[in-house]
């Protein structure tokens, strides 16, 4: 006499056919679920955006250059930027760019790469050299009044792309190394400021609390500027208060 199909023999070198179909759909519920599990926690990242290097190649630019809170390049208005434009510095690697204090306020002209993402962009600089007699100006601020914003510091250079995502917690040693490195800081805010989502930190207590910031979810308090197609946020970081 044959077994009945749904007995179990320990010996028989194969399962019973109920039994193997109920392992085959646990098996199949449980793929689907880690898929559905990814699916949404990888909607739940936020979108590190089309941020990188300008495929065009090197470019030139002309503006007047100022070094605080930190090196911008202030290029004129034209066609594209009808209130002109801000290009943030770096130089290579982790590194601000090598710049004369006597240029600060000076018309400059400079060479190099171009990242960006969004309203954010930054000139890597291969070139820089002053224009002695060049008549170029910087564009007025504007005062926008205090605001209190949240969001995420990070380094600029990472921040418009030459690292993705360039943000949060896997980032936050790179950050403190950009920024130890004299690269500019932004404001990475949670929605939109004015119009524009990343905004020039200036920390007016020029202290260290920013290391303890970086790549958190903090809320600050402070006055926010606007000069051309840049927003900065005089922020008192002394103030911040990290949201969980």
């Amino acid at each position: 006499m044959s077994a009945p199909d749904d007995f179990f023999i320990g010996w028989a070198g194969r399962l019973p056919r109920d039994h193997l179909l109920a392992i085959l759909g646990r098996l199949a519920i449980g793929v689907v679920a880690m898929l559905t599990l990814g699916l949404m926690l990888g909607h739940g990242i936020d979108d590190p955006g089309p941020g990188g290097f300008d495929p065009s190649g090197d470019v030139t630019s002309r503006g007047v250059l100022t070094l605080q809170p930190s090196p911008i390049l202030w290029v004129p208005p034209d066609a594209t930027h009808p209130n002109g434009h801000s290009l943030l510095l770096s130089g290579d690697g982790k590194r601000g760019p090598t710049l004369d204090r006597a240029w600060d306020g000076q018309a400059i002209e400079a060479s190099g790469a171009i990242i960006r993402r969004g309203g954010l962009e930054m000139l890597l600089v291969d070139r820089i050299a002053p224009l002695p007699g060049t008549d170029l100006t910087r564009p007025v601020a504007v005062e926008l009044g205090r605001w209190r914003i949240e969001g995420e510091i990070c380094d600029g250079k990472c921040a418009a792309g030459a690292m993705r995502p360039g943000r949060g917690l896997a980032h936050r040693a790179c950050a403190i190394l950009c920024l130890n490195g004299e690269l500019p800081p932004v404001f990475v805010a949670t929605g939109p400021i004015n119009g524009q989502d990343f905004l020039l930190l200036a920390d007016d207590s020029h202290g260290a609390a920013w290391r303890d910031l970086v790549g958190l979810r903090v809320r600050l308090d402070g006055a926010v500027t606007r000069h051309g197609d840049m927003l900065i946020f005089h922020a008192e970081l002394s103030r911040a208060v990290v949201v969980r």
